[in-house]
């Protein structure tokens, strides 16, 4: 997998020098740092200088690993949100092999966003935060949230096309459009949460109700 670094992360066999080994270490440092302190208080209330001293660097070392403040919200969710769409595809392998028709290919790529909904309940106001500042930075970090992205909507493409294969979804719609979609419904009833003064906790059920309009219509076998 490909760190935050845009390192790829040391495989079997493979040594890193002695440069590399330190620079990995220094930004787990400064990640796990900046994670302690988003637990104990508010990612406004964080300063650099906090980081620094936690991790056990200069603050003027921190500023080599990022490139301002935001960009430890990056570091510390890109970090919790690659781990979850690991465990989200993992679950997805499991499960696929037995799937057979349209209505279990929905409910697999709806599962997909409920995970993703329950992992934003844990803290929304950080989880929104990261997802506006991913689509704002330039940096590599900034990047990432955008490769994310991209996962969920390749691993729900690949679901979509399974089902046209399988002749149990519709084949002459688009799954690459289709997943991108489902992807923007995400995003977009996280951003109308605060907006529209709804609790965090309805999220799963707002988006899984946008995506049930979206995907069910693509259904061939709605009565098997």
């Amino acid at each position: 997998m490909k760190s935050q670094l845009g390192y790829r992360e040391p495989q079997p066999g493979n040594r890193l020098g002695l440069r590399d080994r330190t620079r990995l270490q220094r930004f787990a440092d400064i990640r796990s740092a900046a994670e302690r302190l988003l637990r104990e208080k508010s990612f406004d209330d964080i300063t650099t200088k906090e980081v620094a001293e936690l991790a056990g660097v200069g603050e003027a070392t921190l500023f080599r690993y990022i490139s301002n403040k935001r960009e430890l919200l990056l570091l510390v969710l890109g970090h919790q949100v690659d781990s979850l769409i690991d465990r989200i595809m993992a679950s997805d392998a499991v499960s696929a092999p037995g799937d057979q028709t349209g209505a279990g290919h929905i409910g697999r790529v709806k599962r997909i966003y409920e995970a993703r909904a329950e992992f934003y309940v844990t803290d929304p106001e950080t989880v929104t935060s990261y997802l506006e500042y991913g689509f704002k930075a330039g940096s590599q970090l900034g990047a990432e949230s955008i490769i994310q992205g991209d996962r969920i909507i390749g691993l729900t493409e690949s679901i979509l096309r399974r089902g046209q294969e399988l002749k149990v979804l519709m084949p002459d719609v688009d799954a690459r459009t289709v997943a991108q979609n489902c992807n923007s419904i995400y995003i977009h009833e996280i951003f109308r949460t605060s907006v529209r003064n709804f609790t965090p906790e309805t999220l799963s059920s707002r988006v899984a109700s946008r995506l049930s309009a979206q995907l069910v219509p693509l259904v061939l076998d709605r009565r098997s």
